[in-house]
Parts: C-alpha cells; sequence; structure tokens
C-alpha cells in the first residue's frame, strides 16, 4: 500500500521524464499499479454502503451516478461526492467519510478481484449529485429493510 497523498500532481516524473497522467484534473487517481489513501473532505467525500444497498442505489441512480469505488473484500461500496456536500446526511445502513476519514482510491483500470472502480469516475463529472444519492439511498433502503419506524 502506499502513503496517504492528499493531493497528487497532474503529471508524474518516471525516469527522469514528466508524463501526462489519465484524468490529469481528478489529481487524486493513482497511476496504474497503486493504490492511495486520499483524505476525504478535500477533493471529494464519499458515502459508504454495504454491497446490497449500495447496489440498489446504484441501480435507481442509473446514468446520474458518479464515480463509485468497491472494495469487493469488505463488501463495500463508496460513492464519491463533491467536498462539503453531505452535511446534514442521515441515511439508514451508511456513512459519511468526510474530513478525518481515508479512502483507499484504487487506479484505473483495477482488476474486479481487487479494490476497483464499480463506476469509473467520468471526467465531465465524476461526483454523484448528493440529493439524487440521498433519494436513492432512502429508497433502496425502505425496499430492503421496510418502512423506518419510530421506537416508542
Amino acid at each position: 500500500m502506499s502513503e496517504a497523498i492528499p493531493f497528487a500532481p497532474p503529471t508524474l516524473i518516471k525516469g527522469g521524464v514528466s508524463i501526462a497522467r489519465p484524468h490529469g484534473n481528478l489529481p487524486w487517481l493513482p497511476p496504474l499499479g497503486t493504490v492511495w489513501h486520499v483524505e476525504a473532505g478535500t477533493h471529494f467525500e464519499a458515502i459508504r454502503a454495504g454491497q446490497t444497498l449500495g447496489r440498489a442505489a446504484l441501480t435507481l441512480l442509473g446514468d446520474a451516478s458518479g464515480a463509485v469505488i468497491c472494495d469487493p473484500w469488505s463488501r463495500i461500496h463508496y460513492f464519491l461526492t463533491k467536498p462539503s456536500s453531505t452535511t446534514g446526511w442521515n441515511v439508514r445502513e451508511t456513512t459519511v467519510c468526510g474530513t478525518a476519514t481515508y479512502v483507499v482510491v484504487p487506479p484505473l483500470g483495477a482488476k474486479e478481484m481487487h479494490l476497483h472502480w464499480t463506476v469509473p469516475p467520468p471526467p465531465d463529472r465524476p461526483f454523484t449529485p448528493v440529493d439524487q444519492l440521498r433519494q436513492a439511498f432512502h429508497a433502496a433502503a425502505e425496499a430492503h429493510y421496510g418502512p423506518r419506524t419510530e421506537r416508542r
């Protein structure tokens, strides 16, 4: 694993030669063959959800989804959102990964049996709109767990 890198340059120096990185406008994307621990809250925030709920929300979002990371070992999905966009987030069975949280980010082209992209970051809109994400998770949670009831 690589060290925590809060910011990565849009170009890399390899063998004394500067090479352009794919998606240079997304400096938190690591080069092929590495993973980076990226501090959430700086370049993005993430909503963490279990595999079942994550897949259901992804189906409901369809083309509105931005980048989604899948950790197949822990069966967790991370939906990336804009920094500071998750204030007041309160959706059951999900967790906000914001400031002081690190998210392990795979390179583009990572294999499915490893940490990988369920939805690679589209260069023009890498983040899922938080309002649509909230609606998708609420609907997915209600469909999977039933309506939320108040305790007495």
